[in-house]
């Protein structure tokens, strides 16, 4: 009994960021909210206009361009269970065939990247010595399970030099866009180095997951890249607008979070771009890193200083149309990625419509290509006449194909991938420890431990969880 006063207040939570990390905490807050007697107060806040962040799709003259990540890979439950929750399952496409080839871009030409060890003395991508000592990477001294090596010193160490600069050069640039030299190995890749660890080899881990996969063989994409890349028929924003949707007037676009004071034990004052403050219980920081330090300016010195320190990587995206006619001879597959050092400037090509049903016109194609990244930023601040002459006279040099589009869009992200480099798992170790000072503040997003759609969703129950059990203490 309160005596005839106001009822107690419910717990308020705000969300800041609307992006895929937000709106899947948001939606696992709104499900679990229920276990409190009287529920919560949930406000996801989103800047733009437009919820998702980079998961974003627009469709233009019949071509699906997608603004950040084309799919997820099928592998994780979490995401194929949101998929599900969301009533979703139905709209998803996979890809028109089982295994895709893969090129890269060495000496002058594509080259396939093989789907078994033996397959890479024909392919042409190492020369003899290259080949002999990446074969003899199991007999090479057992890593170390405390350091924390770049992806660079990692590759090196078990592949050799040559291997390195090609094959793991590659992978970085795909992934991340990043530089191998400065990449942490086990915070950016932590399956593969998960592996080297419990397998004492690349190579025998390798063995292990083929003997361990249900599908036949060439379903088994190269260790640490299993699955097959899932989308929906109209695009990744799919995923975004049914999260969206779910949390109705709980999500707010158009407004900013502007700053977020801790108040002790009044919990924390959320200032907006417009509109009066509000006193909340605990607050959800679904903001890049960078965004978060801005937001939380006075709040602690090392929490800010550590968050200030992540970096990101700029990304142009050059999307391309072209008429199937006038690429005859082109070669077929996903796509192709360039290790740095081969003539070319752009990182590599996803090509879209070989991929995916209904991403481009009957008769038509559609290539998606990426320019800048962490060891070409100046490429992604390009204007758009030099992006597309770029593109198109490397793409006619890597393939040949040197058809006049009758398509194009260019995307741009300064801030499009965050960068994992040495020392990031000591860093979200410092974060760790200032929010602790801050009990009812919470971190979450890309910028932490994983950058895929997957990574995000698989954090989004656990840090839900965790906002419930502090607002029940």
């Amino acid at each position: 009994m309160n005596g005839g006063g106001e009822p107690p207040r419910r717990p308020t939570v705000v969300i800041a960021g609307g992006g895929v990390s937000g709106l899947a905490v948001a939606f696992e807050l709104a499900e679990r909210s229920q276990r409190l007697p009287d529920g919560i107060e949930l406000i996801c806040f989103e800047r733009g206009d437009v919820p998702g962040g980079n998961v974003r799709t627009t469709r233009r003259d019949g071509f699906l361009c997608e603004w950040g990540p084309h799919g997820f890979l099928d592998d994780a439950p979490h995401t194929q269970t949101l998929v599900r929750r969301l009533g979703l399952h139905d709209r998803l496409m996979l890809p028109r065939q089982p295994a895709f080839d893969r090129y890269l871009y060495r000496n002058g030409r594509l080259r396939r990247v093989p789907r078994k060890p033996l397959e890479l003395v024909r392919s042409g991508l190492l020369s003899p010595l290259g080949l002999l000592r990446l074969f003899g990477e199991p007999l090479v001294r057992r890593q170390s399970e405390d350091g924390d090596p770049s992806v660079q010193e990692f590759a090196e160490r078990r592949m050799g030099r040559e291997a390195a600069r090609t094959l793991i050069d590659a992978l970085v640039t795909g992934v991340y866009a990043g530089d191998p030299a400065r990449l942490s190995m086990r915070s950016a890749f932590p399956r593969v180095w998960n592996a080297a660890i419990e397998h004492k080899s690349l190579f025998r881990a390798m063995l292990a997951q083929r003997q361990r996969a249900a599908e036949p063989e060439q379903r088994v994409a190269p260790i640490g890249m299993r699955g097959r890349v899932n989308s929906f028929r109209d695009g990744m924003q799919e995923l975004t607008a049914a999260l969206a949707a779910a949390l109705g007037d709980r999500l707010r676009t158009g407004t900013r979070v502007a700053g977020v004071s801790d108040m002790g034990r009044r919990g924390f004052r959320v200032l907006l771009d417009q509109g009066p403050p509000l006193d909340v219980d605990a607050v959800v920081l679904a903001t890049p890193a960078r965004v978060s330090a801005e937001l939380l300016q006075g709040t602690d010195a090392e929490l800010i200083d550590t968050l200030s320190s992540l970096e990101t990587a700029p990304m142009a995206v050059v999307h391309l149309g072209f008429r199937e006619a006038e690429t005859a001879g082109r070669p077929r597959g996903s796509g192709f990625l360039a290790p740095r050092g081969q003539g070319v400037r752009i990182l590599g090509t996803h090509w879209a419509s070989d991929v995916l049903d209904a991403r481009a016109p009957s008769g038509f194609l559609l290539w998606t290509t990426m320019v800048g990244g962490a060891r070409d930023p100046a490429g992604a601040e390009l204007d758009d006449r030099e992006l597309l002459a770029l593109v198109r006279g490397d793409l006619a040099r890597a393939t040949g194909v040197d058809a006049e589009p009758v398509f194009s869009e260019v995307i741009r992200h300064p801030h499009a991938i965050p960068q994992y480099d040495v020392g990031h798992r000591d860093r979200v170790a410092t974060l760790e420890g200032a929010l602790a000072r801050h009990p009812g503040l919470f971190l979450c997003g890309w910028s932490y431990r994983g950058i895929s759609v997957n990574a995000c969703v698989k954090e989004a129950p656990q840090v839900a969880e965790a906002v419930l059990t502090r607002l029940t203490r």
